[in-house]
């Protein structure tokens, strides 16, 4: 079922309340009045830009290297059919030369084994609206509205897709936007750590040679202090 709306609080909050009733849902909306990112941040939406949720009632098993799979998704798409320089910030935003044009936030609920899980996406398809963001129009072939159906297609079944870790880890690793050596800073909220960008664990954990050695974080705000 895709719904299609004009405006929304978050198309994720929507996502959850149409999945107490059914078992997949993709909503679409043109501005959302609170859509949010990871952490409680606020993601501007604007009119022109894609928001979209994908939610659906999954084994929790299908939970597992959920997020890699979905940004690598998200980036061989947008890497087939956007000119400029394209890169993966981990855990969970694309840059295109340098600047935010996507993001992603996955959810879920658990209950015992069975869990309600919403992939959203976000992209700046026609306005940067913060600094230090980028828009895709005039850098992608695709119209917005083509674009939409594209990524729809793509990760409406993603949940449900075997992970080839391998594959998924050469795009992670040769697409990184933290490349080995980087000096960098993260904020896992338990405290601010610097350390060297080593790069990512077998199960996509960032990992980070600091002081008291090498440590692995599974989320967090990362920040490129100095490149190598």
């Amino acid at each position: 079922m895709i719904v299609k709306l004009k405006t929304v609080d978050s198309t994720n909050s929507e996502a959850f309340r149409i999945l107490e009733n059914h078992s997949r849902v993709i909503v679409v909306a043109e501005t959302q009045t609170n859509g949010y990112g990871r952490n409680g941040s606020r993601w501007r939406s604007v009119k022109g830009n894609i928001h979209l949720s994908i939610g659906k009632v999954v084994g929790i098993d299908a939970l597992k290297n959920l997020s890699a799979k979905v940004v690598c998704e998200l980036f061989s798409v947008l890497k087939e059919r956007v000119s400029g320089e394209l890169k993966i910030k981990w855990p969970n935003d694309i840059l295109l030369n340098g600047k935010k044009v996507a993001g992603i936030l996955i959810e879920s609920k658990i209950k015992g084994k069975v869990a309600k899980v919403v992939v959203g996406i976000g992209i700046n398809y026609s306005h940067a609206p913060i600094d230090g963001s980028e828009f895709l129009k005039d850098k992608v072939s695709l119209s917005k509205e083509e674009l939409e159906s594209l990524l729809i297609e793509r990760l409406k079944d993603i949940a449900d897709k075997e992970a080839d870790s391998l594959f998924l880890h050469s795009i992670m690793e040769s697409n990184s936007y933290f490349k080995k050596g980087d000096l960098i800073s993260l904020n896992s909220g338990n405290g601010l750590i610097t350390g060297i960008f080593k790069g990512y664990g077998e199960d996509f954990a960032i990992v980070v040679e600091t002081k008291e050695g090498e440590c692995f974080f599974y989320s967090g705000e990362v920040k490129k202090i100095r490149k190598n």
